[in-house]
């Protein structure tokens, strides 16, 4: 849902920033602005700024930075619907809930919200308070799963009859279009014909990380296959993007800095139950880099608890080594053979869960045990096989370090030299690289020039007059870096629609992280932005570096016109032009 900058604005001005961060982080008077240590990294001196003039703020030692909505969308690791809607609770402010346009999608999805509440409800009803619910609660016992667990994570029943969901929420005022936008129902529309997509399952709902339920998982009693089904995808639900669990354990997750990765509900039920609260499932799915980016909110350590087989299956844990592209630590839980983790727990206990975890390996020492016992590392086939296994892996490290002390290891395990390896590693990842749009290339420049770019930003931030006076000497164009364009372009439009340049705006017209990066820097930086002659002097050396960028082009011209005269080529009325355009700009040149 996008909001009006009116609603943003009064969100800001309710929310004194030094106050809301001030319950996040010990803040002391430094002049006129505030000094903490950094909650985004750790430091002994503080060098967390924040401005209650500007209100903004900024961290000198890691680079965060940003407005009010930054730093909870950084802290509370949510994105920036969610900020709003913290900060809109805590000023005391309603969203709004009605309208058109922009806000028509976010309707739809707040019914389907609701209406998978009623249908969790509707499925807990079934399972408290019906004879077959009775059964099926004997059968949660028997697997472990306490009473306790079941009301917390609103376990239920669908029964066998084909449409007694339809029923219920039609009584409710839902169609069965919206029952099927939900992914409640399945049939033939042409035809009219539907049936409730769950029957005789037990019932799983799954939370969004907000903890909105966004599907269902449901699991058979018997033995039919098959065994799990999820909802299929719909407006607010997709497998790829959530993880089981997550809603109820972020906290735990963050406390601990470490997340438990197990493959099913239950095992995450009955790990909660022993006390390890920091589970997550993924939803029937090979892992994502959205799952990926979920957990790495939270913390930048995953233990997986995969059972034997699973964790035997080389093609799963090639899937994780998107964990290590991302930067989190991973440590495989050596379950034995026949076990999951909740049949571990329930027969071994806690401590000796905690046991495996104490002596969990590293990814790349897992992999290579398994390796080791797949191929005979004493012949060439089976050196080549493991080599070949093993560098994905050792292509996603990034620390250089722990590369070449793995290298080195496996070299003497394998009786290769480190060059093979090493040979092999930098073939693998050339035929990985990926191609960079030309837009994200970083293109070399003079420091000059980009530091007068940024003291340029930081006076036309401070200063509608200092804005207009620059803009009318240099273009956006005229900036190097393409994110100095975007924020000279934002300034360049409160201009022209005569409003105030408020660099929160600005910062909320961007909806960038390194654009606000880049503006807390520059507000909170001296104000030797205000200086007329430093200014001045920034607009020359702009003007001088676009201008010297202007002449080597139309060298590299001559050079050509040049040599075609030498060749005796045919000069055509265009190279005339291109002739007069030279020397007239190599005339502006000398006179500078």
């Amino acid at each position: 849902m996008r909001f009006s900058s009116e609603l943003l604005e009064e969100i800001r001005n309710r929310c004194d920033i030094v106050d809301i961060i001030s319950g996040y982080v010990t803040l002391k008077p430094a002049g006129k602005n505030f000094k903490g240590l950094c909650p985004f990294h750790e430091e002994k001196t503080p060098s967390f700024m924040v401005s209650p003039q500007k209100q903004l703020f900024h961290c000198f030692g890691c680079g965060e930075g940003g407005n009010i909505f930054n730093f909870i969308m950084k802290f509370e690791k949510v994105e920036f619907p969610e900020a709003v809607e913290i900060l809109a609770k805590k000023a005391g402010i309603t969203l709004p809930t009605e309208g058109k346009g922009e806000n028509f999608l976010y309707l739809q999805k707040e019914r389907l919200y609701k209406l998978n509440n009623l249908a969790a409800k509707y499925y807990e009803e079934c399972l408290a308070r019906t004879s077959l619910g009775e059964k099926v609660i004997d059968y949660l016992k028997k697997r472990g799963i306490k009473e306790n667990t079941v009301k917390k994570y609103r376990l239920g029943y669908a029964p066998p009859t084909g449409n007694l969901l339809i029923t219920f929420l039609r009584k409710k005022g839902y169609s069965t279009d919206d029952l099927s936008k939900a992914g409640l129902v399945k049939g033939n529309k042409t035809e009219g014909r539907y049936v409730d997509y769950f029957r005789n399952r037990i019932i799983f709902p799954i939370f969004k990380v907000a903890g909105e339920i966004v599907g269902f998982g449901g699991r058979v009693l018997d033995n039919s296959l098959p065994k799990y089904i999820n909802s299929p995808e719909t407006l607010i639900y997709n497998k790829g993007e959530n993880l089981y669990n997550l809603n109820f354990a972020k906290e735990e997750i963050r406390q601990r800095n470490e997340a438990i990765m197990v493959e099913g509900y239950t095992d995450v039920l009955i790990a909660q139950q022993y006390g390890f609260n920091q589970g997550v499932a993924s939803l029937g799915t090979a892992l994502t880099t959205k799952q990926v980016e979920l957990i790495k909110r939270f913390t930048d350590r995953v233990l997986i608890a995969y059972d034997a087989d699973s964790a035997g299956n080389m093609a799963t844990l090639r899937g994780l080594d998107l964990f290590v592209k991302n930067g989190i630590e991973v440590k495989v839980i050596a379950l034995p053979r026949g076990y999951d983790p909740a049949d571990f727990l329930i027969k071994k206990g806690a401590q000796a869960f905690q046991f495996l975890i104490d002596n969990s390996l590293s990814l790349i020492d897992y992999k290579l045990r398994l390796l080791y016992t797949q191929y005979n590392r004493h012949t060439i086939e089976g050196k080549v096989r493991i080599i070949k296994e093993i560098l994905p892996t050792l292509g996603a490290l990034d620390n250089e370090v722990e590369r070449r002390a793995q290298i080195k290891r496996i070299s003497e395990e394998l009786n290769l030299s480190e060059e093979a390896i090493l040979i092999e590693l930098r073939n693998y990842k050339r035929g990985t690289k990926k191609f960079t749009p030309a837009n994200q290339i970083k293109t070399e420049v003079e420091d000059g020039n980009i530091r007068a770019e940024k003291i340029l930003m930081g006076a036309m931030l401070g200063s509608k007059e200092i804005a207009e006076q620059v803009l009318r000497e240099v273009s956006e164009e005229d900036f190097s870096v393409p994110l100095h364009q975007q924020i000279v372009s934002v300034i360049g439009h409160l201009l022209r629609e005569n409003k105030e340049i408020d660099p929160q705006k600005v910062i909320d017209d961007l909806e960038d992280k390194e654009s606000a990066k880049v503006i807390s820097r520059l507000l909170l930086e001296e104000d030797k932005f205000f200086n007329q002659k430093v200014v001045f002097g920034c607009i020359n050396t702009i003007k001088n570096y676009k201008l010297t960028r202007k002449i080597k082009e139309l060298e590299k011209k001559a050079r050509r016109l040049d040599e075609k005269i030498k060749k005796s080529e045919k000069i055509e009325e265009s190279d005339l032009k291109e002739l007069e355009e030279i020397a007239q700009q190599l005339k502006i040149r000398s006179t500078k």
